[in-house]
């Protein structure tokens, strides 16, 4: 049953949707999937980072990690709480595979979306790494009353071709999964990455990526990380990504005693600022690998 809301929380209903609508409209321009949380990869170009597993980045990463791990991070876009991604992801380490979870929430109390996941990633040799990963997408809109949802799932492989050079693939929503409501069909859409990295004289990593969103054009993101060799817990990220425009992007991260922190700041040329943030903790155990 579909209650008929007052007047006061359609115009409310219609302002934010009006937003919502602006914002998945220059999404085309920044490529950003609405749930998908972005990454610390410089210049968002995460198909081959593997210095941490990001949650809905590349499941083959998760084969690069070598301790247990957990970690939170705070999405918030163009600096408005109602455009902000909250996500939480977790790993474990074992002697065959690494397994992961996670949880990602988009949006505000009259719609959001949310996507929850658990990965399985395991590297074939020393260079090669395969992660596939099953996802549910879950949809929530106020005037209906109710969530909808539906499976999908994600694969990736990583290939170090030699020592300092690596190339990625990333496929999310390989079977072209939708949601459907009591009106209309969501689409989940379908995304393709591929890039490389190739790290210079082990301090700076320059990240390259070119990728593909159903129903968006072709976005571009490169980026370098450095970690400079008297700081070796200290990471400076440098990049920039786009379609017609270019967006840049700066950010810092240190790790102290097995806790890590991350702070990244996009702009966008209309849209302003977008800030994101990560705290993680890994745990310090025997390497099983």
């Amino acid at each position: 049953m579909i209650r008929t809301p007052s007047y006061r929380n359609w115009a409310v209903r219609l302002v934010w949707t009006a937003l919502l609508f602006y914002i998945g409209c220059a999404s085309v321009f920044s490529q950003q999937t609405t749930v998908l949380p972005a990454t610390h990869a410089p210049g968002d170009a995460s198909v081959c980072y593997t210095r941490i597993w990001y949650p809905f980045s590349s499941p083959a990463s998760l084969a690069s990690q070598q301790q247990h791990g957990v970690q939170v991070m705070y999405e918030n876009r163009y600096l408005t709480k109602e455009l902000s991604n909250k996500s939480l992801n977790l790993w474990f380490i074992t002697p065959y595979f690494n397994i992961g979870g996670a949880f990602t929430h988009f949006g505000y109390s009259s719609y959001h979306e949310m996507l929850s996941a658990l990965t399985v990633s395991r590297s074939l040799g020393k260079r090669v790494r395969l992660g596939a990963e099953i996802d549910y997408y879950a949809l929530f809109i106020a005037d209906y009353n109710h969530y909808y949802g539906n499976v999908t799932a994600q694969v990736g492989l990583q290939v170090d071709v030699v020592r300092n050079f690596t190339l990625g693939l990333n496929l999310f929503n390989p079977v072209f999964s939708s949601v459907h409501s009591d009106d209309y069909t969501k689409d989940i859409p379908f995304r393709m990455q591929f890039g490389f990295c190739y790290s210079i004289e082990g301090m700076v990593d320059w990240h390259v990526e070119i990728d593909k969103t159903q129903h968006m054009p072709l976005r571009w993101a490169t980026g370098f990380e450095y970690s400079p060799s008297s700081f070796h817990n200290i990471i400076l990220r440098l990049g920039a990504y786009g379609y017609d425009n270019i967006m840049p992007t700066l950010g810092l991260g240190f790790e102290v005693g097995g806790v890590g922190f991350d702070i990244d700041a996009v702009y966008h040329n209309r849209l302003g600022f977008s800030l994101m943030a990560a705290l993680r903790y890994e745990f310090k155990t025997k390497n099983m690998k």
